[in-house]
């Protein structure tokens, strides 16, 4: 990246209407065309502070109370946007052939392009993360912040939320997290989980350091295994992860797992059900997300074989809690 002066980025809004083609979009924006990293974000910080009045919060950790009650206060308006980093490689020629995709093929989309100076990236970035409190078990903290933030949780997990791969602010992220939250009292170290999808190794690398769990790593995308890897030295430095494994997704053989993470689309989950379900021992459990809420049905649907026993909801965007007992 220090090789490039400039970097692109492009904005795409999406409402009510469009809000089913955000994972869309964003799967053609990483598998297609190059993207180096996506981020969402809805509201300005003025309209958050106009929300919350005397209770606006300059910096630090926002409550998920307040966080909900500005959600609360937007509802009725449904309109994100979601930012897309090009800086590799041929960057500006991926950007380009992006937007031309958008406007082409998605004509209903608002779409912003621009392009900004190398020294302005990590603004850019640092900008949208904060530690993200979890539960009084759990919270993430972005790695520029690990010396500065005073510990809140039981258990911190550190993330380079540098490449787009799962940082906990997206709604699929941290509704995976809160369901592992629920599940704490039941796993324990002989377990083994595997996160599937892995991107960042968010949710995996949370396995490994609340419960100690033996855990695989699964993607199609061997940056995410780079991010990845570098996530796992980030929380592991100088200890023993034998066992640990990152795997390409065409290298990936069927083993059996007490706990699989899968957070991706819908399609992918339907596509990828006899993998998972073959995956899952008996008294396993299986957390889904990367789910539109209307689409948490034709999920439970399609994993009928299995118990459904929690479903968590924040924004558009929904989980699912699911155990075989078989």
């Amino acid at each position: 990246m220090e090789n490039n002066k400039k970097f692109n980025f492009v904005l795409i809004g999406f409402n009510r209407v469009t809000a089913e083609l955000a994972p869309v979009v964003n799967a053609y924006a990483l598998e297609e065309y190059f993207c180096d990293g996506v981020e969402e974000f809805s509201l300005e910080e003025a309209r958050v502070d106009e929300i919350l009045g005397d209770r606006a919060y300059s910096g630090g950790d926002i409550p998920e109370s307040l966080i909900d009650e500005v959600q609360a206060a937007t509802s009725g308006q449904d309109e994100f946007t979601y930012k897309y980093f090009f800086y590799e490689g041929d960057f500006e020629k991926n950007s380009a052939d992006f937007v031309f995709f958008i406007k082409t093929t998605y004509p209903e989309l608002s779409v912003y392009t621009d392009q900004k100076n190398f020294e302005d990236w990590n603004a850019e970035w640092k900008k949208f993360y904060n530690p993200i409190i979890v539960s009084e078990n759990i919270e993430i903290i972005p790695e520029w912040l690990i010396d500065s933030h005073s510990n809140k949780s039981i258990h911190q997990v550190y993330i380079y939320p540098g490449m787009g791969f799962g940082t906990g602010t997206h709604e699929t992220t941290y509704l995976c997290l809160v369901l592992f939250d629920k599940l704490l009292g039941e796993l324990t170290s002989a377990d083994s989980c595997l996160d599937f999808g892995c991107g960042s190794g968010i949710l995996g690398i949370t396995a490994m350091k609340t419960k100690k769990m033996l855990t695989h790593f699964v993607d199609i995308d061997r940056s995410a295994l780079e991010n990845c890897t570098q996530n796992l030295v980030l929380n592991f430095a100088n200890q023993d992860l034998s066992g640990t494994e990152l795997l390409l997704r065409d290298r990936y053989n069927t083993k059996k797992y007490d706990l699989i993470f899968a957070n991706i689309l819908e399609f992918v989950l339907i596509s990828e059900k006899k993998t998972l379900l073959n995956s899952l021992k008996t008294g396993g459990y299986l957390i889904v997300s990367g789910i539109l809420n209307h689409q948490v049905d034709n999920i439970i649907g399609e994993y009928k074989t299995l118990k459904k026993i929690s479903v968590v909801s924040k924004g558009d965007w929904s989980a699912i809690l699911f155990k075989d007992n078989m």
